[in-house]
């Protein structure tokens, strides 16, 4: 029997045992609330950044075990002498607290403390393109983009100073990632505009204000390194380029799709089928262009049928014209 499937009264008694992060941060009911909340327990996890790396104020870092991560928050006066290294493993004690949909855990000493040894920081789990932060993922470390895979996000708009950071957005094929870079991690965003494409590393945080908190999802970047532009190579003339046509998504077979335009041209990416239907978009809005793999699925994650559909790339300069070009793809089926 699962050791939470129990009254929160009951499981805070739990606080001497050493749980996994998910245990600490398991939501049972499914409100978007941890079920331990106001307990008391012990974790070990390791740091995966610096422990005032997003705080001026006392600690807020991230820590993460092969389950989950979690926030670290407490007052400075709970540091550890030498404070908080990524990359070192450690046992922590503390309060579960909610704040805006992130889940933390609280010391409120130093001895809440206690140094395990140093692994290292965890490799970041790679989110393929279209993928986006869910709640599985906070607190834990994510990297947008592979150049080997000549995947990127591109950003969409220019950084805006809100609070103590910054804030903006970058596509990540059809995904719309919200980034926040905290004034406190001294990352200098001034090649940071529309168009730009990059491969991102940072924490999965959350930012939200309303039950059952499965929103505000957002990629908190630590270091300067953890935003690398990188440049590919797509021609900035209007073009749409389809290679590993017919291909048979049901044997895995895959399409690679370029489309590129002008600086400062919005384009979307759109399949029809051959009555005209939407049935898949492939980018909506994006301010550079992009090298792509398509596998052959709709808007719901299903695979399309056998046939012809049309592939149509739309562009609006900044001058308000509109371009267009098409293509014709084929779904086959394997033969016998």
């Amino acid at each position: 029997m699962n050791r939470f499937l129990v009254p929160a009264f009951l499981a805070c008694r739990l606080w001497a045992q050493v749980l996994t992060v998910a245990e600490a941060r398991a939501d049972l009911d499914g409100d978007g609330i941890p079920d331990l909340l106001g307990c008391t327990v012990t974790i070990a996890a390791v740091a995966t950044c610096e422990g005032t790396l997003f705080s001026s104020t006392g600690l807020s870092f991230y820590v993460q075990d092969e389950t989950a991560g979690i926030n670290v928050y407490a007052q400075s006066s709970a540091s550890p002498p030498g404070g908080i290294v990524a990359g070192d493993l450690y046992l922590i004690t503390g309060e579960i607290k909610f704040y805006k949909g992130l889940t933390e855990i609280s010391p409120s000493t130093p001895s809440d403390f206690q140094y395990l040894g140093s692994p290292g920081v965890p490799q970041p789990l790679y989110l393929p393109r279209h993928g986006r932060i869910n709640e599985s993922m906070e607190g834990t470390l994510v990297v947008f983009g592979d150049t080997s895979l000549d995947h990127w996000v591109t950003v969409v708009d220019t950084p805006s100073m809100s609070g103590g950071g910054w804030n903006f957005s970058a596509w990540n094929g059809d995904a719309l990632i919200a980034v926040r870079v905290m004034a406190t991690t001294g990352i200098d965003l001034s090649d940071i505009g529309p168009g730009t494409r990059l491969v991102m590393t940072g924490i999965a945080g959350q930012y939200s204000s309303v039950a059952p908190y499965d929103t505000g999802y957002q990629l908190l970047p630590r270091y300067q390194q953890d935003i690398a532009v990188y440049s590919p190579s797509v021609s900035s003339a209007f073009h749409l380029d389809v290679r590993g046509n017919p291909f048979a998504p049901v044997l895995g077979e895959v399409m690679t799709v370029e489309y590129g335009a002008p600086p400062g041209t919005l384009m979307s990416l759109t399949v029809f089928d051959r009555s005209g239907r939407a049935v898949a978009h492939l980018a909506e809005g994006m301010p550079a262009g992009d090298l792509m793999i398509w596998d052959g699925r709709d808007d719901l994650n299903e695979i399309l049928p056998m046939g012809q559909y049309l592939m149509l790339l739309e562009g609006t300069t900044p001058s308000g014209d509109r371009l267009t070009t098409t293509e014709t793809v084929v779904i086959a089926v394997p033969l016998n």
